[in-house]
């Protein structure tokens, strides 16, 4: 087993390090400040994360607190349970957590998501917003147009097209001033306040959904999720069955969530981009399709494994002991986190947080196995 993983792991590693454009700097660990210049991309990823000094590069962060305060030549990939951004961004933003705040001129794009969303009077956007939260302020300059869904949207700021809402609450605040047309849809009318200037006209649409709860395909969405579920708890089972000892390490290695969210970042950013590169030589092809493989597998399993953790520690809490069914606890753990997934406005980014920890802890653990020597070498 060791022996295979070292065949698979050996080239990715390699491809990873010397693919051209691939090139980052990362650091991790329970609480990380990067005060100096960085004259390249930036992976990093802790408990609380700080970026005061500049980056020449793109910043991917997660953290439970993530606070970029210097300027960034490139865009920025940001995750946790409170993200700031403070420093002017190049290019465009894409941000997620309970809360969510820009104070700041972002070159292009953002994209917001979140418990509550602020884009700060002050900041600017050159181009487009798309917002989404539980309560969300747009209170900055937007360039062009502006996209959001929350339960209560505020508007407060200059936006230089238009403008679509679709949540329970609209409110259109004095210091707005709206280029193009306000097209909402809410179950009340919205509440333009006095002052505020609408020079496209307001146009109301009818509500197609239930307030407060994001649009779906289907009329029966706990379908989709109890398949999920089954789902994720045939592979779970699969898995422990097939390889216990592996499935075991690889759980516990989830714990270690600064290591595995900057881990997962770099490699849900890095792989596809460099199996393209292998996809386009002839010699490429076959690892470049094995890498896409490895990487669609282990990025989807890594729920199973975060999971499987959390049930330990519940089951472990609740029954105090220290030995667990490692199926009962993939059981648990599992269950819980399908119903996080179906919550409307966080449970998107519950997944993402659980889909980089166990994708981390995987690759870390095959690394590891893959470092040591086999048997036979000592023979």
């Amino acid at each position: 087993m060791q022996r295979s993983v070292r065949w698979v792991m050996v080239p990715l590693l390699i491809l990873l390090v010397t693919a051209p454009g691939l090139a980052f700097v990362s650091r991790g660990g329970d609480v990380v400040t990067v005060s100096e210049e960085v004259r390249d991309d930036l992976y990093v990823a802790g408990g609380t994360v700080t970026v005061r000094g500049p980056v020449d590069g793109d910043v991917a962060a997660a953290g439970g607190t993530v606070l970029l305060e210097g300027p960034t030549s490139g865009g920025v990939l940001a995750t946790g349970g409170t993200v700031w951004i403070r420093g002017q961004i190049g290019r465009g933003v894409r941000a997620a957590g309970g809360t969510v705040g820009v104070k700041t001129s972002v070159g292009t794009d953002a994209v917001l998501a979140g418990g509550l969303v602020t884009l700060e009077r002050g900041a600017r956007v050159g181009r487009d917003v798309v917002a989404a939260g539980g309560t969300v302020h747009l209170l900055g300059e937007v360039g062009r147009r502006v996209r959001v869904a929350g339960g209560t949207v505020f508007i407060g700021g200059p936006v230089g097209g238009d403008v679509e809402v679709d949540a329970d609450r609209v409110v259109v605040l004095p210091e707005a001033r709206i280029a193009g047309r306000l097209r909402y849809r809410s179950a009340q009318p919205a509440e333009v306040r006095p002052g505020a200037r609408i020079e496209g006209g307001i146009v109301r649409e009818a509500v197609a959904r239930p307030p407060g709860i994001l649009p779906r395909r289907g009329g029966f969405p706990w379908v989709r999720w109890t398949l999920e579920a089954l789902w994720l708890l045939v592979l779970g089972f699969v898995v422990q069955a097939v390889l216990p000892q592996a499935s075991a390490h690889i759980a516990e290695e989830v714990w270690r969530a600064g290591r595995n969210l900057l881990v997962g970042f770099v490699l849900l950013v890095a792989v596809p981009v460099a199996a393209l590169l292998l996809l386009l030589t002839v010699v490429g092809i076959p690892l470049g399709l094995l890498a896409l493989g490895l990487y669609a597998a282990t990025l989807y399993l890594g729920q199973v494994f975060t999971g499987r953790r959390i049930g330990e520690e519940l089951l472990r809490r609740a029954l105090r002991t220290s030995t667990v069914s490692p199926y009962a606890a993939t059981a648990v753990g599992v269950l819980g986190l399908v119903v996080l997934f179906a919550l409307p406005w966080v449970g998107w980014i519950v997944r993402l947080g659980a889909v980089l920890l166990g994708f981390g802890a995987i690759w870390v653990a095959a690394y590891g196995a893959a470092s040591r020597p086999s048997p036979s070498a000592h023979g």
